[in-house]
């Protein structure tokens, strides 16, 4: 990783003058210039010239003296500073740059996996976006969300649905931004899922050809086809995924509850605090609220039951909105 390191600082909030990163990409709404390859992207082959929406750069190496798990957030007036141990150190600025300072041996892939998770959830927040802890295909035009814990079988969904012939529009992290009128919208992801090995052999995959989304871990990334429009797409229906307890009843969830719900499934909302960026995200999930419909998905787990958990999922799906979208108590 350092082997190709090209030293470059950070300059009153400005690059250095260099020429742009050779490899772009788009994701999450974004045309990215990165110095870094990231093969979980789809490459842009003819982007008519436009100026990047985010530049990310690689820095010396870093100094992984002091630096502990879970991953600290240092803000300050200019951006913030992610250090991950056996990673590297991130530094996010503006919404729109972030530079890569990896640390000794550390594996390409984990540097990667950061980047495009939490640095890339640091970034958002700072452009004023909602990334959403969450999965969500394309139903009808309009995009269904999957939120819930890490474990909880989100992916396993997605790519279920996938194979289903649905179009997968993001995986782990849903960005969500609003139009004029405040109404959600959700853009394209990364076109790769991240299933555990059990998954991947499940859906038919040989986890011996794919590669580690994490260095050590049992989990890998599974290709998938990128959506072919650029989006955004209408955000109509969160599911809140739950193991299930007594009811697998799917119901609605409205009022106060709704936008608590989404404020938890928000994607690294540790960070909001420290950016001071509580008081947005609490408007950011009463818009959702208002215009989306939520629901609570209690479902059982296993895959001698899979396919009837995700069948009377996909159900609910294709009915039509019966009742009006819920309004958020307080709404204007």
């Amino acid at each position: 990783m350092s082997d190709a390191l090209d030293k470059g600082a950070w300059d009153g909030g400005a690059w250095d003058g260099r020429a742009l990163p050779p490899h772009r990409y788009r994701a999450f709404g974004l045309l990215i210039a990165s110095e870094l390859a990231l093969p979980e992207l789809a490459s842009m082959r003819d982007d008519s010239g436009a100026a990047p929406d985010v530049t990310i750069r690689l820095e010396a190496p870093g100094d992984p003296a002091g630096v502990a798990w879970p991953p600290r957030l240092r803000p300050d007036a200019r951006g913030a500073t992610l250090a991950v141990a056996g990673a590297a150190r991130y530094r996010i600025e503006d919404g729109c740059r972030i530079g890569i300072a990896p640390y000794p041996a550390a594996p390409e892939r984990d540097v990667r996996l950061y980047l495009l998770g939490s640095a890339f959830g640091v970034l958002c927040h700072q452009r004023g976006v909602l990334p959403l802890h969450g999965n969500a295909v394309i139903v009808d035009g309009r995009a269904m969300a999957f939120c819930g814990h890490s474990g909880i079988g989100k992916s396993t969904l997605a790519a279920h649905f996938a194979a289903r012939g649905y179009a997968l529009l993001c995986d782990d992290v849903c960005v969500v931004s609003f139009d004029a009128a405040g109404r959600p919208l959700a853009w394209p992801g990364l076109p790769r899922l991240k299933l555990w090995r059990d998954a991947a052999e499940n859906f038919g995959h040989d986890p011996g050809t794919l590669e580690r989304a994490i260095q050590d871990k049992d989990k890998y990334h599974v290709p998938n086809a990128a959506v072919t429009a650029p989006g955004p797409f209408p955000l109509a229906r969160v599911y809140l995924l739950s193991d299930a307890t007594e009811s697998i009843a799917i119901s609605p969830v409205a009022g106060v509850s709704s936008i608590q719900a989404i404020m938890a499934q928000t994607y690294r909302k540790v960070y909001l605090r420290p950016m001071g960026l509580v008081g947005a995200n609490i408007e950011q999930a009463t818009r959702i609220a208002q215009h989306a419909q939520v629901f609570a998905a209690p479902r059982r787990r296993g895959f001698d039951c899979f396919a009837d958990e995700a069948a009377r999922l996909e159900r609910h799906m294709a009915q039509d909105d019966a009742a009006p979208v819920a309004r958020a108590e307080g709404s204007r």
